[in-house]
């Protein structure tokens, strides 16, 4: 008997030998493809410097934590700095004047040392002819116990930049 008239009273086994070569081919791709893939995989899972992808990124990990720590520590610091700061000597107001007109110059002054919340103190020199006197007056939220000259007003209002 010949071959084709075996093929063509055996359809059915051409078709499904058909089908097994094709599927031979689909399996064979596909094997290919799949070790290409391991290999891919197997080279991204080893590091640069031959570490394991896995202990590279747990090391980023635990190097992104310890900046979160720091950073927590720089934040707390960062706000006693400014609890501080709001209360340190910062506002100046100064302003020099002639406190007794027969001198020449203005050789006296007022000086205002003011924090944020205009808490401090006022400093007054009178420089004369034969002497020099300072008077320092405490000073809470702008103003004083004590009684103020315009002179020392004007400093208080300069340190609290009502005034320019």
């Amino acid at each position: 008997m010949d071959l084709s008239a075996l093929f063509q009273e055996n359809q059915e086994l051409l078709i499904a030998l058909g089908v097994l070569v094709f599927l031979c081919l689909v399996f064979l791709l596909l094997s290919i493809r799949l070790i290409l893939v391991d290999r891919r995989f197997k080279r991204l899972m080893k590091g640069s410097s031959g570490k394991n992808i896995e202990a590279v990124l747990q090391e980023a990990i635990e190097s992104n934590r310890a900046v979160e720590r720091r950073l927590a520590e720089l934040d707390g610091l960062c706000e006693k700095l400014q609890d501080a700061a709001s209360e340190s000597l910062r506002n100046v107001g100064l302003l020099r004047f002639n406190a007794f007109p027969s001198m020449g110059g203005n050789l006296s002054f007022a000086l205002a040392l003011l924090d944020a919340q205009g808490n401090g103190v006022v400093l007054c020199s009178l420089v004369g002819r034969d002497d020099c006197r300072i008077y320092a007056k405490d000073v809470v939220r702008g103003k004083s116990s004590h009684p103020l000259s315009n002179e020392e007003k004007l400093a208080i209002k300069r340190a609290l930049h009502e005034e320019s």
